[in-house]
């Protein structure tokens, strides 16, 4: 953000006066990839009426609040249930003595979903 100009401090500032200050700088992004779908719904609100025409926006989770505003969020699935379930898997395999190796790390596919925001 400092290589555009725009100064946003970590405490104290709304996610909306970030996304404002960052969709009205002088050279505006022409996307913004939110870390969740709250996120995004709140920085399409302050983007106005100009999604997607003026700015693309994702979010990242699948909440249905997602498809019910006005111009239909693009979201990244979040498959928390496999999460869930991998996570479980890994804890009964190490309380069982089957794993007690290192951390595995596991990968699963995240499923874009694009709509009407980008």
């Amino acid at each position: 953000m400092s290589d555009s100009g725009i100064a946003i401090a970590s405490n104290g500032i709304s996610g909306r006066t970030g996304a404002t200050a960052v969709l009205n700088a002088a050279e505006p992004p022409d996307a913004v990839v939110c870390a969740n779908d709250l996120t995004a719904l709140g920085t399409a609100r302050a983007a106005g009426l100009r999604v997607p025409d003026r700015v693309a926006i994702t979010g990242y989770d699948g909440i249905e609040a997602a498809s019910l505003v006005s111009t239909a969020l693009t979201i990244v699935l979040n498959p928390a249930r496999e999460m869930g379930r991998s996570a479980v898997q890994l804890l009964l395999d190490r309380l069982e003595g089957g794993d007690s190796g290192p951390a595995r790390e596991i990968v699963l596919a995240h499923r874009p979903v694009p709509c009407e925001s980008a």
